[in-house]
């Protein structure tokens, strides 16, 4: 079991750390449930792994609520909110009445809101707003990084509060708590080089603990991994050792998923020590994938994330022991992302304009077709710089 989850405290004075915040939220509750509060929600503000999910659920335990989340990722649109949250006061999940208590009460959690886009997702930060206004049950939101601007309405009609990231000496407190009850003999050094890398981010720091005491070096799940460029992504892939390692990397990477499908393709078919059998079944694989990730992204269902994110892993795990390496080498429809002449990235954008609004095809599809078609047949005498482009790196002679 994941020890973030197995070890999450269960009441607030078992988390650690942002005091002020916690006597802030309990406060801002006691006086909702007076009807003394002006503002009609909350908003948790600050860096992933610090404790603010934990909190919501520590003060629900607490005061005897049940906590119904909604994530962004999934609940984005007013209808998709609507469908939740529509028929919340008349039922309620049989968590609430398995519990050792019976919990009718109902705490509204909308995590990571910042990922509600107010002009692209169709009412849906509005339609937050209209349900903490009724005040049919407390609304708690939280926010990584939230625009001032892009969610105004939330930062004039919530209660703002503010986490901040834990000190080493609060990281190392929740780490002995966690070698106590597992009863492990970790090394201070280990513990002191945790709380460091980590840099305040508890969750990180407990997946570290949890690697170390299986014998996974803690380097390798290290800070950086999040928004890491493609090469170095790739490399990580192909050198990590095991699929605890891959996951982590897919999961603070989820930006370049398509990048990686296609790279692995291009790796994956050009690759002569691959077994045809196992080159066919990973093929078989990584086109499932694709199709799931572009329903994903057409229909808008991002709660897929979670099971993406093990069948990428799981994926690239068993490409790596077929021998499928990244060896450097990007594959064409990447190509143009590393021009280093700035001409010919003009030349390009130029071109790709004019082209794919004719053709009516993303900049992918129009780099890895249509571009060395059109090089090998049509002139380009006023796109020099990139003409001599194409003929490098794609073989090209007319």
């Amino acid at each position: 079991m994941v020890w973030t989850e197995k070890y999450r405290p269960k009441t607030l004075p078992e988390v650690i750390g942002n005091e002020e915040a916690k006597v802030e939220l309990v406060k801002w509750l006691i006086n909702w449930e007076k009807g003394r509060e002006k503002t009609i929600g909350v908003l948790l503000v600050g860096p992933p792994g610090i404790g603010k999910t934990t909190a919501i659920y520590a003060l629900a335990n607490d005061f005897s609520y049940h906590v119904v989340e909604l994530n962004a990722s999934e609940y984005r649109t007013s209808e998709k909110i609507m469908e939740r949250v529509g028929s919340i006061t008349r039922s309620y999940t049989l968590e609430s009445y398995f519990g050792e208590k019976k919990r009718e009460r109902i705490i509204v959690f909308f995590d990571e809101i910042d990922g509600i886009d107010p002009k692209e997702d169709k009412g849906g930060l509005d339609t937050v707003i209209n349900i903490a206004n009724k005040r049919e049950f407390p609304v708690i939101a939280a926010a990584n990084v939230p625009d001032r601007q892009k969610h105004k309405k939330l930062f004039e009609n919530f209660k703002i509060i503010e986490f901040r990231q834990l000190t080493p000496r609060q990281i190392i407190i929740i780490l002995k708590r966690i070698i106590s009850r597992e009863n492990l003999n970790i090394p201070d050094e280990i513990l002191k080089n945790i709380a460091q890398r980590s840099r305040g981010d508890a969750r990180l720091a407990i997946n570290m603990l949890q690697a170390a005491s299986v014998g996974i070096p803690i380097e390798s799940i290290s800070q950086p991994l999040e928004n890491l460029p493609l090469d170095e992504l790739l490399r990580r892939f192909s050198s990590a050792t095991s699929i605890y390692e891959i996951k982590q990397l897919v999961d603070s990477n989820s930006n370049l998923w398509e990048d990686v499908i296609y790279i692995y393709y291009d790796i994956i078919s050009r690759n002569p020590v691959i077994k045809l059998d196992d080159k066919m079944a990973l093929l078989e694989d990584l086109s499932k994938i694709d199709i799931y990730l572009y329903r994903m992204n057409k229909e808008r269902k991002y709660f897929y994330l979670r099971y993406l994110s093990h069948l990428l892993s799981w994926f690239i795990y068993k490409a790596n022991r077929a021998g499928a390496v990244y060896d450097g080498r990007i594959p064409e429809y990447r190509l143009y992302m590393f021009i280093l002449n700035r001409d010919a990235r003009e030349e390009f954008k130029k071109l790709s304009e004019e082209v794919k609004r004719r053709l009516h095809e993303s900049v992918r599809k129009f780099v890895l077709y249509t571009l060395p078609y059109y090089c090998l047949t049509s002139s380009m005498k006023d796109l020099k710089k990139l003409e001599k482009w194409c003929e490098k790196n794609y073989g090209l002679a007319r």
